[in-house]
């Protein structure tokens, strides 16, 4: 009687600690994507405007 109940709740502890290291993880993925996506538009950004510069630069020399 105890093993097939044990065995059950072992089951289901295991599956939601996957779950929850599946969860974390996943949500550390996006995390991170969505901060390097971030940080990639910000530097395009800051290109663009140097280069505008430096275009305007070149034009009036």
């Amino acid at each position: 009687m105890w093993k097939g109940t044990n065995k059950r709740a072992f089951t289901v502890i295991d599956s939601l600690i996957g779950l929850t290291i599946i969860c974390t993880f996943s949500l550390f993925y996006i995390q991170t994507t969505h901060q390097m996506n971030e940080t990639i538009t910000n530097a395009e950004k800051v290109m663009t405007i140097e280069r505008q510069k430096y275009e305007a630069e070149i034009v009036r020399e």
